[in-house]
């Protein structure tokens, strides 16, 4: 696996928003489980950071997320289309900061502002909770992840 890189976001500096015309964002919930499980395998096949995962290891993941105390399931958030889960962030605390632990969205629905949408939207709701600083970790040559968190002002930092 290739090397993950740390990357923090000073949330002192404006957060640039993206358009949401005609998109809903809600809140993940603990009933997600499933569909968030099968947005990860989907998500992730064919990227730098598939490690021939199966459908239960998806289940595994987004499951222990879930139950895990840190988890900000309302600073989580899903948009849907037609019922089916297409893209999601996933926020959490760790070491006292928030963490967004996943940005996810199925090949279909990719290139449409979806991630960077509901990016902005945790990062502006996690601004307004009053954190100062949020911390994400990209895999070194994952270029589109690279991109959609340098336009939203993050910065690579050393560990």
């Amino acid at each position: 696996m290739s090397e993950k890189l740390r990357y923090e976001i000073d949330m002192s500096l404006p957060v640039p928003a993206s358009a949401s015309e005609g998109v809903y964002i809600r809140t993940v919930v603990p009933a997600d489980l499933a569909g968030l499980a099968r947005l990860m395998l989907d998500a992730y096949v064919g990227t730098i950071d598939y490690e021939d995962e199966t459908f239960d290891d998806a289940l595994e993941e987004v499951s222990a997320f879930l139950e895990d105390d840190g988890s900000l399931l309302d600073r989580s958030y899903i948009v849907e289309d037609e019922g089916k889960i297409v893209s999601s962030v996933l926020v959490s605390m760790s070491q006292g900061l928030p963490f967004i632990g996943y940005v996810m969205t199925i090949p279909s629905h990719k290139s449409q502002g979806l991630a960077r949408l509901l990016v902005t939207h945790a990062l502006n709701e996690l601004c307004g909770d009053g954190h100062e600083r949020v911390v994400l970790y990209i895999t070194d040559g994952n270029i589109p992840s690279e991109s959609l968190f340098r336009s939203v002002g993050a910065v690579q930092v050393e560990p």
